[in-house]
Formats: C-alpha cells, sequence, structure tokens
C-alpha cells in the first residue's frame, strides 16, 4: 500500500517536471559550486583575486584622474594670478613715473593718485598671499599623487596578469586533464563492487565531482540502480539542481522502495518541491515521511515544515 501511495505522489507531482542534462561536474561558472578539485578550486580563487585588484585599479585610476585635473585648475590659478600681478605691478609704476613727473603739481589729481596706489599696493598684497596657497595646494598635491603612484607600484607588484594567469588555467587545466585520464584508466580494472565502494567513499567525502562518473558507469552497466540513483539524485540536491534530483530521486525510490536510506530520500524530495515551488507536493512528501517513518531523524525535522 505503502509503495503505490509513493507511486501516486511521484507520477502526480514530477511527471511534468522538465528534466536537465544528467550533470555539470565541477560548474565553476556556478555562484556556489560544490565538489571542487584542489586545482579548481585555486581556478576560483585567481579568478576572484584578479577580479578585486581590477576593481582596485579602476578606483586608484579614477583618484590619479581627479588629483590631475585639480592640479590643471589649480596651476591655471596660479598663472591667472601672476598675470593679474604683473598687470598691477606695471600700473604702480605708471602711477609712481606719474608722481615724479608731477611733483610741482600736487593737487585734488594727486590726492586721488595716492589714494589709488593704497589701493593697488592692497591688491598685489592679497594677490601674493593667494599666490603662496596655491603653491603650497600644488605642493600637497603632488605628495599625494606621489604616494598614490607609490600605492599603485606596489599593487602591480602583487597582482597577476591576465598573461599568468591564462598560463596558470593552461596548465590546470592539462593537469586536470591528465587526472581524469588516469582515473578513467584505473576505472576499467575496477569491477562493478569496488566501483560501487569508490563511489560511495567519495560520496561520503564530498567529492561529487569524481563520483560522478564511477555512478553513471555502473548504471550504464545496470549495477544497483536504485542505489546509483539515489546518490545521483543527492549530488544533485546539494548543487541545488532540485528538478534533476526530483528525477533520480522518483527513480531510485521505483526500483527499491524498502532502502535504508529511504526517509532521507524523502526528506530530499519535499525539500526538493519546496525550492521549486511546489508547497503542496512538498507537504504531501513531509506528511507521508512523518507517517511512514515516524521515529526517524528525518521525521522530526518534517514534522517542523508540516503545513
Amino acid at each position: 500500500m505503502f509503495k503505490f501511495f509513493i507511486y501516486f505522489i511521484l507520477i502526480v507531482s514530477i511527471g511534468n517536471s522538465a528534466e536537465r542534462s544528467m550533470f555539470g561536474a565541477g560548474d565553476l561558472e556556478s555562484k556556489t559550486p560544490y565538489g571542487l578539485t584542489s586545482a579548481e578550486k585555486v581556478i576560483i580563487k585567481n579568478k576572484n583575486t584578479l577580479a578585486t585588484n581590477e576593481k582596485k585599479i579602476k578606483k586608484v585610476d579614477v583618484v590619479i584622474q581627479d588629483i590631475d585635473e585639480r592640479i590643471e585648475g589649480i596651476e591655471s590659478l596660479v598663472d591667472g594670478d601672476s598675470q593679474k600681478l604683473n598687470s598691477v605691478s606695471l600700473k604702480l609704476n605708471k602711477q609712481i613715473n606719474k608722481i615724479d613727473n608731477n611733483t610741482k603739481l600736487i593737487d585734488l589729481n594727486n590726492k586721488a593718485s595716492l589714494t589709488e596706489i593704497e589701493k593697488l599696493n592692497e591688491e598685489i598684497s592679497n594677490l601674493k598671499i593667494s599666490l603662496s596657497e596655491n603653491k603650497k595646494n600644488i605642493e600637497s598635491l603632488k605628495t599625494s599623487f606621489d604616494d598614490i603612484a607609490t600605492s599603485v607600484n606596489e599593487i602591480n607588484k602583487n597582482l597577476v596578469t591576465r598573461a599568468e594567469f591564462s598560463k596558470l588555467m593552461e596548465m590546470l587545466d592539462k593537469e586536470f586533464k591528465q587526472t581524469v585520464k588516469r582515473s578513467s584508466s584505473s576505472n576499467k580494472k575496477l569491477s562493478n563492487k569496488q566501483m560501487m565502494l569508490e563511489a560511495r567513499k567519495l560520496f561520503k567525502k564530498d567529492h561529487f565531482t569524481k563520483a560522478l562518473p564511477l555512478l553513471n558507469k555502473l548504471l550504464e552497466k545496470n549495477y544497483r540502480p536504485a542505489e546509483c540513483n539515489y546518490y545521483i539524485g543527492e549530488i544533485k540536491y546539494y548543487r541545488k539542481k532540485y528538478k534533476d534530483a526530483l528525477h533520480y530521486f522518483k527513480t531510485s525510490m521505483m526500483l527499491y522502495d524498502k532502502a535504508k536510506y529511504l526517509p532521507k530520500l524523502l526528506l530530499h524530495s519535499a525539500i526538493s518541491f519546496e525550492k521549486t515551488g511546489d508547497d503542496a507536493n512538498a507537504n504531501n512528501f513531509y506528511t507521508t515521511l512523518v507517517e511512514v517513518y515516524p521515529d526517524s531523524n528525518e521525521a522530526k525535522k518534517a514534522s517542523k515544515k508540516i503545513k
């Protein structure tokens, strides 16, 4: 009766689910990849480091460009102040010459000239102060520019260039292919039973990328298909490919519905339904798990999920 009930739930709830490709071993494009080899982890790490350093350099380039523009603006002000100072000095000299030539004709016009000279002297004094401040600002900006240039040089020393990164990728890819080739060669020498034991061992260590080829090879030979489908479904589940996981869980259960791993299969099937937005079927599987395996740890988790 239980087997018929499980078949009915699976046929109704999973039958219309779209099935994807068999699997994506060592999915480097995934945001949260699982079961990576040491070589694949190095690739991901260097890839992230390269992206971070490029962002830092872009920010530094923007700061340097901003400083260059500020220095150019201040230098323009200094040039303008210098020209203005020269102009005022020429006016002052003209007034002094005018006074010298008209010392005998001191009148109201002479008083006006003296007042203008005082104003010109005051303007010159102010311009000299402004010029001094602008020179200090230029020196300060140049010091900041030198500090930034030093930081950029330091970053460049530690930065992995694209050429170096590409070379590393080629080297790791070559090493990975050789490892796969050796693994494939050794698998041919293993019996079905040995391959199953090795697949279980790799699965327990979360070495999914290495376990998948063995499990698929065993499926081709129709060796313990229920168990192989269960393990492949678990790998898809942990890689968050929930629709694919449901396909393998369904196949495993239909082949053998008395396996020891059935409570976990039911729990992960329910969670997979929930992740794909099928709350109704998720609730059905949680309920079934609690009713059929009430003393299991999975049933305790399922009871908290029942709506």
